[in-house]
């Protein structure tokens, strides 16, 4: 199961993903993202990811293909050992921004100086999946 919860900071939206970026959840990323409004940046927040499939690898590249297109920057935050050594191991590290350790702490003043923005706000909770028959490349 994943879960998203969006945070809006100025013209950069944050979505912070928790559970499994795998079929068929990987998906609803994609399509949540291009639904949602335009910013200027999109900041994946990874640190809560447990696992990642060739679907959630292709939700990555289809997601990099639309800030290209869409001038959006996209950048991916919180990239744990796993998720880096994924990337690297199927040569998609090149291919994607991580955010720095500077560019985060400003998100994070941006956040404590606008109190909307300083609660997460779930907008979207994707159903729990039968995931024994996705096979992931890591767990």
């Amino acid at each position: 199961m994943l879960n998203i919860r969006t945070q809006k900071l100025g013209n950069t939206t944050v979505l912070h993903c928790v559970g499994r970026l795998t079929f068929p959840d990987a998906d609803a990323l994609r399509n949540l993202t291009l639904q949602a409004p335009q910013a200027s940046s999109l900041i994946l927040d990874l640190a809560n990811v447990t696992a990642i499939d060739a679907a959630g690898l292709g939700a990555l590249v289809s997601l990099r293909a639309w800030s290209s297109k869409s001038g959006s920057a996209l950048k991916l935050m919180n990239v744990n050992s796993k998720v880096l050594r994924l990337l690297e191991l199927t040569n998609l590290r090149p291919a994607f921004e991580i955010c720095t350790a500077r560019e985060m702490l400003d998100l994070l003043c941006r956040a404590l100086h606008q109190p909307e923005a300083g609660m997460f706000m779930p907008t979207e909770k994707l159903s729990q999946v039968d995931m024994r028959l996705s096979s992931t490349v890591f767990s």
